[in-house]
């Protein structure tokens, strides 16, 4: 069960090196600040959504529902990626080192393979951000299934990886050997 935590929390977190009692301490501390922050945008933000529907004239109440949601989705995404990642990144714990050139090989490998799983993911969190932008009052899933948006999200989302991969690849530093 223990070998089945430090994936998930390897996964989940990108975390590089060991997962020791100290890195899964740092990520339960900013896992509940997470959890409170996600608490209470979701009570705010339920309240001005309310608030909003009961004084707003909504012509489109489907396509309103659909815009909130994907924005809530987004939302919900940054508060959680700034809540852990960052501050992780901040506190060292995603720093990647190595000690060999066969080492740093395989990282950079490893790090297309992460970018690559996750270009889907950020291709379709895109695509329902342009979708929800453009709309105008139309038929949401008319927008959402045009080549126009799905061309519009495919570009930057194929350049944002190409973007995080060469960072991410920028921060994997060979060690000198002290011998």
């Amino acid at each position: 069960m223990k070998k089945v935590n430090d994936r998930v929390l390897r996964w989940f977190f990108g975390i590089p090196g060991v997962i020791d009692e100290q890195v899964k301490s740092e990520i339960g501390k900013l896992s509940v600040e997470a959890l409170i922050a996600v608490f209470i945008f979701e009570v705010l933000f339920n309240i001005g959504i309310g608030t909003y529907i009961y004084f707003g004239t909504i012509k489109d109440l489907e396509s309103f529902f659909l815009f909130i949601m994907t924005l809530h989705l987004f939302l919900v995404i940054g508060i959680i990626t700034f809540f852990t990642s960052f501050r992780l990144k901040r506190r060292g714990i995603l720093n990647q080192e190595v000690t060999t050139k066969e080492g740093k090989r395989n990282v950079i490998k490893s790090i297309f393979n992460k970018y690559l799983t996750k270009l889907p993911m950020t291709f379709l969190l895109i695509w329902l951000l342009v979708t929800s932008l453009d709309f105008n009052g139309q038929n949401f899933m008319n927008t959402l299934l045009s080549w126009s948006s799905i061309r519009q999200a495919l570009q930057p989302s194929v350049v944002l990886t190409i973007i995080f991969i060469s960072i991410d690849i920028s921060k994997v530093r060979l060690l000198k050997d002290e011998s």
